[in-house]
């Protein structure tokens, strides 16, 4: 027991002097390198197992990963396929749209020289007739301008027909018309210094007349002034008489009642008196009417005479606008002498429709227009030497 305690224990071994230690290793040798080469074989074992599921591992996501490239591949080669189909349609209708432009430019082409023929042939056909066209053109410009000065007297519209014709032969630049193009010049030029009337202003007092005549007052009562309006010359109305002393203001608070009595019928005939002079004051009017004709209107001849002057005014409104001075003139002193002899001159409305009436009639409405007779006359020239000219080619 003792023994292999001490062989054993390497303490002890080392402390016994002169013991078998030395041979001790060699019997313990085999024993480690045996573990040794267990403990290598574990580890190369491990490190296979290790390697192995490494792998392992390595060639199952390259299985993967080619499968996804292969994936890849057929879903792109799809695509060019698909790509490559509509090429093929997008070449064929490129193909297509260039023969359409191709026929489109030879339609277009022949079109085109159609069209140069047909204009050459129009050339050759109007080559002298376009001068005559033009001078068609001026003639009725003119003739317009012409009949609007002589029958409307519409300075205007005859300036608005020459500029028209002034601006056809600019925009012509034919030579031959240059005398022509001077004479309308002319004309021009004179009819923008006329001094024309204002027609919508003259119109717009004529309307204020109207409608003054339609609200002043007429010496006989209608529907448009019921009330009787004083009248230069008339009496003014009596003032209603003072009453009397009343005898029942003379007595005394505590009167008998027989002085109240006596009173009361003292008082009786002065007040009869006073009613019935008041009475006969307002039913009672005294005028002084230079027309007593004026007086004899009933109050529908009254809105007669009104509306027979309105009637006036619209004549005398035409007459200004077709030139008739002397229609103008009459119409106007119509109204006068109505607004004088039918309506009451102290009215503000009667006095103010009389002085615009007689500021119209003093209003001269026949002012001379010139004409366009030159540049008629040039017009005709021209085409009268036209007849007879050969055509000018352009």
């Amino acid at each position: 027991m003792t023994d292999q305690t001490s062989a054993t224990d390497p303490a002890a071994r080392a402390a016994a002097p002169g013991s078998g230690s030395p041979a001790t290793p060699k019997a313990r040798k085999p024993s480690s390198a045996v573990g040794t080469l267990s403990a290598a074989l574990i580890i190369v074992v491990l490190l296979a197992v290790g390697l192995s599921w490494a792998l392992w591992m390595q060639r199952k996501q390259f299985l993967n990963a080619g499968r996804e490239v292969a994936a890849r591949l057929d879903a792109l080669e799809q695509s060019a396929a698909l790509s490559g189909k509509a090429a093929r349609e997008a070449l064929a209708l490129a193909q297509a749209q260039a023969g359409r432009v191709a026929q489109l430019e030879n339609q277009a082409e022949e079109a085109k020289s159609r069209y140069d023929d047909l204009q050459q042939a129009w050339q050759t056909v109007s080559g002298g007739a376009s001068d005559e066209l033009l001078a068609n053109d001026i003639e009725r410009l003119l003739v317009m301008a012409h009949q609007q000065l002589r029958l409307a007297g519409n300075v205007n519209n005859a300036i608005v027909a020459l500029e028209t014709a002034q601006s056809r032969l600019a925009r012509a630049d034919r030579p031959r018309f240059a005398s022509l193009q001077q004479s309308i010049n002319g004309d021009l030029e004179r009819l923008r210094a006329v001094a024309t009337i204002d027609i919508p202003a003259q119109s717009a007092r004529i309307d204020r007349l109207a409608g003054l005549i339609s609200k002043a007052p007429m010496l006989v009562p209608d529907a448009a002034a019921p009330g009787t309006p004083p009248v230069d010359g008339a009496t003014p109305p009596r003032p209603a008489p003072e009453p009397a002393a009343d005898p029942r203001a003379e007595l005394p608070a505590d009167a008998a009642w027989w002085q109240r009595w006596r009173a009361e019928i003292a008082s009786w005939p002065s007040r009869a008196g006073s009613t019935l002079a008041h009475e006969l004051g307002d039913l009672i009017s005294v005028q002084r009417v230079d027309q007593p004709a004026a007086l004899m209107l009933s109050a529908e001849q009254a809105g007669q005479a009104r509306a027979a002057l309105r009637q006036r005014l619209m004549t005398a409104q035409l007459a200004m606008l077709m030139r008739q001075p002397e229609i103008w003139k009459s119409e106007l002193d119509n109204v006068v002498q109505a607004l004088r002899s039918y309506f009451d001159g102290r009215a503000a409305d009667t006095q103010a429709a009389l002085r615009l009436a007689q500021e119209l009639a003093q209003t001269d409405i026949a002012v001379p227009l010139p004409g366009v007779s030159d540049s008629l006359a040039n017009v005709a020239a021209l085409r009268a030497a036209g007849a007879n000219a050969p055509a000018t080619q352009d």
